[in-house]
């Protein structure tokens, strides 16, 4: 306990506006408090897009170029809605054809829906260093992601 303290009260000091000067000082402690501890690189790394991930990049390219600034930053933005059964929702683009994305975040299955399986969590599978059994948990979990309407696994699956 006398450590969790310790930590408190250093990591309250560091916070604290009066200790950081500078804008230096002010910017090395958003560095050294910022995920992952390094800079943000902007532009984002553009993605290769080669072998399977080859007619992906382009078909994204190809919609993508058509949209305006708005209906690019409207895409980045989340909403919440009852009606659906998603966790979390990103709007589309009607004129392309672009129907959003309806937002899931359940690691050991498809969340909010009715017939699917319990998956155990990623550590447990991890922790055996099977790779097999870690391809086998990740195929059934999108082959049930995709059966629900799933885009593809991870987060999302397609709205309307």
């Amino acid at each position: 306990m006398r450590a969790t303290s310790s930590l408190l009260t250093v990591a309250a000091l560091l916070f604290d506006s009066t200790v950081a000067q500078t804008a230096a000082e002010r910017a090395a402690l958003s560095l050294f408090w910022d995920y992952g501890r390094s800079p943000p690189v902007y532009p984002s790394p553009q993605g290769a897009g080669t072998g399977d991930w080859a007619s992906a990049y382009e078909q994204a390219r190809a919609i993508v170029a058509q949209m305006s600034n708005l209906e690019k930053q409207n895409i980045t933005i989340g909403y919440a809605s009852t009606e659906n059964g998603c966790s979390g929702n990103s709007p589309g683009v009607e004129r392309l054809g672009y129907s959003g994305m309806c937002l899931q975040d359940a690691g050991n299955g498809v969340r909010g829906t009715e017939g699917v399986s319990g998956f155990p969590a990623g550590i447990h599978f991890g922790a055996s260093w099977n790779r097999e059994l870690a391809f086998d948990r990740a195929s059934a979990l999108g082959a049930e992601f995709k059966a629900k309407g799933g885009m593809r696994y991870s987060t999302q699956r397609q709205v309307g």
